[in-house]
This record gives C-alpha cells, sequence and structure tokens, in this order.
C-alpha cells in the first residue's frame, strides 16, 4: 500500500490501555516488509516472523536476527546468524509449513534462499548464481520496491520467480518442496526473440495460473499476454489461452480453482478489435476452464446493462469507471464476493511541472484512487448488489502516460500503489474482514489516517473503523487472531520494533 512508505507511524486514538504489546529491542536495521503472519492449517494467525539486522561486525559482515511471535505477542523462538553487508532481503514468505527468505548479493553475484521452521530452525539453504543482466533487473526491481517473486504453496513449497539471462530478458519458475516432494523448474525458451516476463496471479496445492508477457524491446507497447496453467505439482503445462485483439480480447486480473476442479479466469473484457491497454472494457467476465484447457462456461456483466443497475453514479460521474480487485472470497453460502478499489487516471500537477523541469520526461499524469468496493456475485457469478465504502482519494504517479488506466493499475500494484491492505477469512464463523488504510480529511479539525475494515458476517456487510494518528516511524498492519488485528511499528531512532494488538468492533 503507497501509504505504508509514505506514512510513518500508527497508532491508536483510543483503547490502547487494553492492547496486547511487544517490543523488540536491539533492532540496528528493519524494514516493516521484512516481517509476516504465521498461519495453521485452518487459516488463522498463529504468530508473526520478523527478519532484522543486529549489528555491524568486524570485515564487512552483519549479524541477523529472525523472531518468532505467537499471536498473543509472546516470543516462541529466535534465531541469530552472520552474513555480508551486501546482503539484502529482497522477499520473504511462509507456507504454514516454513518460511523463506530471499537474499540477493550484487558483489557476490548471488541470490541466497533460507528456509526456517516455526521454531526459527534453519532446515536449508540454496544458492542460485546470477548473471550481469540479471543483476541490472534486480536492481531496478529495488528502485521500485517490486520483488514479486515468492509465492507460498500451502502446506507443500515455494515458488520463486526470476528473470533469466536467455538471448534476450527472459523468466525461470523454479519450485522448492517443503514437504518432502519434488522440485521442478518451468522456463522460458532460452533463444526467444522477445521479452518474457511472468507474474503469477494465483499459486495453491493444485495449480499455478499466471500471465506471460512477451514485447520485442523494453519499450514496445506491443505486448502480448498468455494465460498459462501449470501443473503444481509437476511443473508441466496443462494449458494456454491467447486473447487476441481480433478475438476475445480480455485482460485478466484473478483467478481461482472452484468445486468442479476447475479454473475460474476473472477480470475485463473488450469489445472485438480493442486494444486491452489503451480502450475502455466493457465489463467484467468470468470464465470456467477445465485442466484440459476447454472453456465449460462464460459469464459477463456489462458496465451499462447490469452494473447500472445497482450503482448510482456519484457528482461528476458518468459510470463507476475502473475497478481494481483486490480478492476475491466465497461464502458457505456459495455467494462470491469482490472486493476492490475505484480509480481513474488524471493529470499530474506535480508531474507537469516535473516534466517541464526534465524536458517533458516523466510521467504527467497520475491514478486517482478512491471508494473501496463490494460486488456480491451469486454461485453462477450474476450480479447481485454493489455496496460503496467511502474513502479519501490516493494518488500516485502513472508509469506511463500513454498506456491505459487498467494497465497502470495492473503494474502499480505490485508497487502497493493502492490503499488495501489484507483479507482474513474466518471460515469457523463464515466471516471475512477486507482492510484498507484510508487518509480522512475532516472538516474543522486535524486530518486523520484511519484503519477502515469491510466486514461480513451473517450474510450482510459493515464497516469499522478506527481512527489512528502519524508519527515519525515506519509501520505496518497485519492480520491478528480473529478479531484483532496487528500494528507494527519501527523506531528507528530508539532501534525498536514495537507491535499491538486492537480489537476490532465486531459483536
Amino acid at each position: 500500500m503507497r501509504k505504508l512508505a509514505s506514512l510513518l507511524l500508527m497508532c491508536l486514538a483510543v483503547n490502547l490501555a487494553l492492547a496486547q504489546t511487544k517490543k523488540i529491542n536491539e533492532v540496528n536495521t528493519f524494514t516493516v516488509k521484512n516481517s509476516g503472519v504465521i498461519l495453521n492449517k485452518e487459516k488463522d494467525v498463529e504468530g508473526y516472523y520478523f527478519f532484522y539486522e543486529m549489528d555491524k561486525l568486524k570485515k564487512g559482515d552483519r549479524e541477523f536476527a529472525i523472531q518468532i511471535l505467537d499471536n498473543n505477542l509472546v516470543e516462541v523462538a529466535k534465531k541469530t546468524y552472520i552474513n555480508n553487508k551486501n546482503t539484502f532481503l529482497m522477499n520473504s514468505s511462509f507456507n504454514n509449513q516454513a518460511m523463506l527468505f530471499a537474499l540477493a548479493n550484487y558483489k557476490e553475484k548471488k541470490i541466497n534462499l533460507l528456509t526456517f521452521n516455526k521454531k526459527a530452525e534453519q532446515s536449508s539453504s540454496i544458492d542460485i548464481p546470477l548473471e550481469s543482466k540479471e543483476i541490472k533487473w534486480i536492481e531496478a526491481m529495488k528502485l521500485s520496491g517490486d520483488f514479486n517473486i515468492l509465492f507460498p504453496v500451502n502446506n507443500k513449497g515455494f515458488l520463486f520467480n526470476k528473470v533469466a539471462d536467455n538471448k534476450k530478458i527472459g523468466y525461470s519458475l523454479k519450485y522448492y518442496p517443503t514437504d518432502g516432494g519434488k522440485a521442478w523448474e518451468f522456463n522460458s525458451p532460452v533463444d526467444s526473440q522477445e521479452i518474457l516476463m511472468i507474474n503469477p496471479i494465483e499459486v495453491n496445492e493444485d495449480v499455478v495460473v499466471a500471465l506471460e508477457f512477451s514485447r520485442t524491446s523494453v519499450f514496445s507497447r506491443k505486448v502480448m499476454i498468455k494465460t498459462l496453467v501449470i501443473d503444481a505439482n509437476t511443473g508441466k503445462l496443462l494449458f494456454d489461452k491467447e486473447y487476441s485483439k481480433n478475438k476475445n480480447p480480455r485482460l485478466i486480473s484473478n483467478a481461482y480453482i472452484n468445486d468442479n476442479k476447475a479454473v475460474v479466469l476473472l477480470g475485463e473484457y473488450f469489445n472485438e478489435g480493442d486494444n486491452i491497454f489503451d480502450d475502455q472494457s466493457q465489463g467484467l467476465f468470468s470464465e470456467e476452464v477445465n485442466l484440459s484447457g476447454q472453456t465449460n462456461k462464460e459469464v459477463f456483466v456489462s458496465w451499462k446493462n447490469d452494473v447500472s443497475k445497482f450503482y448510482k453514479p456519484q457528482a461528476g460521474e458518468k459510470e463507476i469507471g475502473h475497478v481494481y480487485f483486490h480478492k476475491i472470497v466465497k461464502t458457505a453460502s456459495g455467494e462470491i464476493y469482490a472486493i476492490g478499489e475505484k480509480y481513474k487516471k488524471t493529470a499530474s500537477a506535480s508531474g507537469i511541472a516535473m516534466a517541464v523541469l526534465n524536458k517533458g520526461q516523466g510521467a504527467t499524469t497520475q491514478l486517482t484512487i478512491t471508494d473501496a468496493v463490494a460486488f456480491k456475485f451469486d454461485r453462477d457469478f450474476k450480479l447481485k448488489d454493489i455496496k460503496i465504502f467511502e474513502k479519501g482519494k490516493s494518488r500516485v504517479p502513472c508509469l506511463t502516460d500513454f498506456g491505459s488506466p487498467q494497465l497502470n493499475a495492473n503494474a502499480l500494484k505490485n508497487q502497493g500503489a493502492f490503499d488495501y491492505v489484507f483479507t482474513q477469512i474466518d471460515k469457523k464463523n463464515d466471516r471475512f474482514y477486507s482492510c484498507f488504510v484510508d487518509y480522512e480529511r475532516l472538516s474543522g479539525e486535524k486530518n486523520k489516517f484511519a484503519f477502515k475494515t469491510i466486514i461480513y458476517d451473517e450474510g450482510s456487510l459493515s464497516q469499522d473503523k478506527i481512527y489512528l494518528s502519524s508519527e515519525d516511524k515506519e509501520f505496518r498492519v497485519m492480520a491478528g487472531k480473529v478479531g484483532y488485528v496487528a500494528l507494527i511499528e519501527y523506531n528507528k531512532k530508539d532501534k525498536e520494533i514495537n507491535l499491538h494488538l486492537e480489537k476490532l468492533n465486531i459483536k
């Protein structure tokens, strides 16, 4: 979320006396993204993990620590080890079985994958060599903060996505098991005449659904997208689908496996001949595809004919506009909720000013992100209702002025452009909580940050809000045990991490 990069401490305005708290001292260097939630088999929060630098040692070495807390913030385990100062953490992940940390070292030209169990005991270490061209791409990722490289496969292993130095630039998906299974690789052709990149959008125990992007050069606007479905157990390509400009142009954004063990693809559809990167979509679609690649059924939800029945345009609007969906949740009754945020592409005054100063270089447009939305569908993906939850506006510079709003939204999502934080699912009570951090501009008083939660309970949606205040400290919001939220704060001056759990207003 963009605000996590620009905001700095969150501390609650109410109920602090009742909060469960924890302090971790002797933290020399820490980034809040280097922490995560530990889940059990039921996907309930079991605890938290933290990776941080403790001390600077001689000859360029550093002492690092991995610390584990339970869901009441009580320490479970702590592991320290020595590594080189040129090492930095790219990403970390947890798969309900183990934690994996991906560390890069430019000087030694390698990526080191470290695996630990829930007691912070190291179980494996894997070195992956890097070529010079690959290092340049990783440097670009580090500048943008976009390390979308690790994907957990629950209770089985991890999928690691790395750029590859082929004839041009390609990709390498590597699967590393943690349950004693077999490792596998899925790589782009080494002799491809095009730049090939891949973005997994769904990774589970059965399949990997990924979008493959191909272009002739870095600056080419002619991009071909294929949807690949890969067997998560063997790495074998089950099928691929290509939606061309002249036939069924579509932009896939979400995927999941349904009760029929078929892949359900969700996204936006366009008129025949439209360019998905430039033109306005006509609505949403759902496509059920069996594992042989055959389409079982399709459902289309038109902005004009279907969405308009449930959404009344607000002041200055003609229609609902663009929606980026973050999470698809299926309830016990079979209903489907799509949680997202409205956005539009607008002119950026600061971007225009910078472009003038830089002689025309730089984006002059921005994404303006507004309200949270919840689309309700029945089990057959027929639209039943739309709920709007007001939020303040967030603005983030577009990556390119030439790309469509949806192209920029999909690219910027991985850089934390939206206000959405996470969705927690409570299957036992048939509830879910979709959470956002919002900046409220208040009349007659100081503006405030608020942690807002859309709550599904007993078949209906409601909203909870906790006001926050900002200080000069870095923070992160994570899921807590059922009914709670965890606030992680880093005080660089005092070299300490402060944590507290706060109860949501749920009956």
